[in-house]
């Protein structure tokens, strides 16, 4: 594997390139932006008076959960990397559960409301991981995701003498949001809700999986179907994100990458809704390293290595329209013939894509706070975001569809697999209703009282 420059070096270098033919650079919403649904933001204690304060405030503190979510993921990785040391990989929820279930009930009570001075003390063999973690960084390396990980704590924790307490303190905050959510929120009358209710608060992620691009491709289907004549050039693709270290089943058996573009790309493609001469794909997200890498990646076509994260076995059974998927992955975008997924280990299953140049030359990458900002130039025919809008509240949420919506070209389609009834409301008084839905079963599970699926909506942009 060819390591990849460090990414706070293509970050110096990009960040400040605009790409030809990207979209205008973002621009900061305004009051009259939401006119059509100025009583959903007034319910929300905003004015018209309070409305540029709000949005600044808003765009400052969601920087500050860009931070947060980096920090996520690298408690994420020193937990379960085994690149760092060969002590055994620790399961995150299940280190959440031990730490806060060791306790007394007095001050278990006072760790899950975040009262000051609650600190518990870090169990030794987490302390032994930050000290692998802190030892591997200081060392020259060229692991790509550990490169990553060392700039991210040299940003973060510049005082080297203090690291180790401040990675412990990231520990224990990731810990509590784990058993909060897993635990705590599993108990409530209404866990769903309580699950989302945490996540409107918590650092933003940049998970990204391969299961994401199938229900895209499903809805990609829908439109198909109801309109083949239909035709996408442009396309605008909100927090595509990057696979860093998810919360459970870190595979470090390849870099860093970030699978949505290619895959809205590859669906556009074999679906027949637009030929690659044709398209641009933006893809704009929130945290700048996520569009570094995603610059680097148009310049340097990457080989996606992808792996999926269900692990098939006795209880657990992919879909066949799923499995069809993921071995059909990459056939439009790739530089030569792509063989279908082939099981690996622990039910898993791989494949390997190498993006061509002509499809890498059609993404461009762009920094964009979609609650508080949009892109400025030529609308675009399609808008996806999925598995971003749960991290706003409705207000938030509010802000973030004026935007989308705002950028979208008339008959244009938004895509997104957010369920919150009142997407709805917003997006029919934005004149961009809700044209079709769908369901997809990705896996079932012996024993479970549903499958495990996905859903995607689609608007039409009907003014």
């Amino acid at each position: 594997m060819t390591p990849r420059p460090s990414p706070l070096l293509t970050l110096a270098l990009l960040l400040h390139i605009l790409p030809a033919g990207a979209a205008a650079g973002p621009v900061r919403m305004l009051w009259r932006d939401v006119a059509p649904i100025q009583d959903t933001v007034r319910a929300g204690g905003v004015t018209e008076a309070t409305f540029d304060a709000y949005v600044e405030r808003t765009h400052a503190e969601n920087q500050r959960r860009v931070r947060e979510g980096d920090l996520d993921h690298l408690v994420s990785y020193l937990l379960q990397s085994t690149q760092i040391t060969t002590a055994p990989a620790i399961e995150p929820a299940l280190s959440a559960k031990r730490l806060v279930e060791s306790m007394d009930a007095t001050t278990r009570a006072a760790f899950l409301h975040g009262e000051a001075g609650i600190a518990p003390a870090v169990p030794g063999e987490v302390a032994g991981r930050i000290a692998a973690l802190l030892k591997a960084i200081a060392a020259p390396r060229d692991d790509a995701r550990l490169v990553y990980f060392g700039s991210l704590v040299d940003a973060a924790f510049p005082d080297r003498r203090a690291r180790q307490a401040r990675l412990a303190g990231e520990y224990l905050r990731v810990m509590r949001f784990l058993y909060q959510k897993e635990f705590v929120a599993q108990q409530q009358a209404a866990p769903a809700a309580a699950v989302a209710e945490l996540y409107r608060h918590r650092g933003l992620s940049t998970d990204t999986a391969v299961e994401a691009g199938y229900v895209v491709q499903l809805g990609l289907g829908v439109i198909k179907g109801l309109d083949p004549g239909r035709r996408v050039r442009r396309v605008l693709i909100v927090g595509p994100g990057l696979d860093l270290a998810p919360r459970t089943g870190l595979q470090e058996s390849a870099a860093p990458e970030s699978y949505q573009p290619w895959a809205v790309m590859d669906a556009i493609v074999s679906l027949g809704l637009g030929r690659p001469t044709e398209l641009e794909v933006v893809a704009a997200d929130i945290n700048p390293r996520v569009v570094a890498h995603l610059r680097e990646s148009a310049a340097r076509p990457p080989t996606l290595h992808l792996l999926t994260s269900l692990h098939e076995g006795p209880t657990l059974t992919l879909s066949r329209d799923y499995v069809e998927y993921v071995d059909r992955f990459g056939a439009a975008l790739a530089a030569g013939s792509v063989a279908p997924a082939r099981p690996v280990a622990q039910g898993l299953r791989a494949k390997t894509v190498a993006v061509a140049g002509a499809a890498a030359r059609v993404l461009h990458a762009e920094a964009l706070d979609i609650v508080t900002e949009r892109l400025d130039g030529t609308p675009f025919d399609l808008i996806v975001a999925t598995n971003i809008l749960p991290y706003f509240d409705d207000t938030q949420l509010a802000l973030a569809l004026a935007n989308i919506t705002s950028m979208l070209a008339p008959g244009g389609v938004f895509v997104h697999n957010e369920q919150r009834p009142i997407l709805g409301e917003l997006t029919a008084a934005l004149g961009v209703p809700l044209q079709q839905s769908r369901h997809a079963v990705i896996a079932t599970v012996s024993g479970a009282k549903a499958p495990l699926y996905d859903s995607v909506f689609l608007h039409v942009r009907t003014r």
